[in-house]
């Protein structure tokens, strides 16, 4: 479900309600089947700096592009939709998305679970979640596991059969496990949501309501963590790319103009020597 191609990646257009009234879908579909089948949607909450590394991965971009929506997260993809689809579209960020679905999910009768961050975060965010929701949260799990206990994980989750997994491991290592085992997961819907549970668990503070009124969490988050200096490099550089593109594309509608100008120019001669040569003599 996109409608936005942007740097070679679909991107949903649609806004926090139309995205949640989409997924609420993807539970429908997934409630109707047989949970022992794999059926699974994955959801990815794109930023500029993942969009960026993924023009160079293509393993990435393929996994962006097969997954059932894209949402636009961050201000970077928002531009990009503006500069290069001439389209103003709304920011529809991970942890609003998660936010707003916990919301909504105990009159909707969704079950969530948490899979990621350091041990102890995912519950101390289940259970604030559960506090502030009043959302059914069936379980959840540190993401630092070992490769001889994911069976286990992957066990435990099926066993709850959420209705949503929520993986908070980063992008883009999350999307990657998602892909890997999607075919081993019995859940309709699975987010990977960078470092949500870090900010629901209360060990980290979200960036003031200005600055995510202007678009630029990231500089809150770079002030708070200077550790992602070289991280956020890509976001200039992504801007950069965004500019290249559009400067390209305006250069190529021109061209066409000018061809389909001088081509309507040289029909419009042919017909004028038709009729000179229909004139009687």
């Amino acid at each position: 479900m996109a409608d936005l191609d942007i740097l070679g990646a679909k991107i949903s257009s649609l806004d926090m309600v139309e995205t949640v009234c989409a997924l609420a879908a993807y539970i429908d579909v997934g409630r109707q089947q047989n949970k022992t089948l794999p059926l699974l949607h994955h959801i990815v909450t794109l930023n500029a700096e993942i969009l960026y590394k993924a023009q160079d991965d293509s393993r990435l971009m393929d996994i962006i592009n097969r997954a059932a929506l894209v949402t636009p997260d961050g201000s970077g993809i928002v531009l990009a939709a503006r500069e290069l689809c001439g389209r103003e579209i709304e920011r529809v960020t991970g942890i609003d998305l998660m936010q707003e679905l916990c919301r909504r999910a105990p009159s909707c009768g969704w079950s969530v679970y948490l899979l990621g961050a350091a041990p102890g975060v995912a519950e101390a965010a289940a259970h604030n979640l559960i506090e502030q929701y009043g959302v059914n949260v069936c379980g959840w799990h540190d993401g630092y596991f070992k490769p001889d206990e994911l069976a286990w994980v992957l066990g435990e989750i099926n066993a709850k059969k959420p209705d949503i997994l929520f993986v908070g491991m980063g992008a883009p290592k999350q999307e990657f496990w998602i892909d890997e085992n999607r075919d081993r997961l019995r859940v309709p819907l699975v987010i990977g949501v960078g470092g949500c549970f870090d900010v629901l668990s209360g060990n980290l503070k979200r960036a003031p309501l200005a600055f995510q009124r202007l678009g630029i969490e990231w500089l809150w988050r770079l002030l708070k963590e200077p550790w992602r200096f070289k991280r956020m490099m890509a976001l200039p550089k992504f801007v950069l790319l965004v500019k290249r593109e559009a400067r390209k594309k305006r250069r190529l509608a021109a061209e066409s103009v000018r061809q389909n100008v001088a081509r309507k120019n040289a029909d419009e001669s042919k017909k004028d020597v038709k009729k000179d040569k229909k004139l009687p003599q």
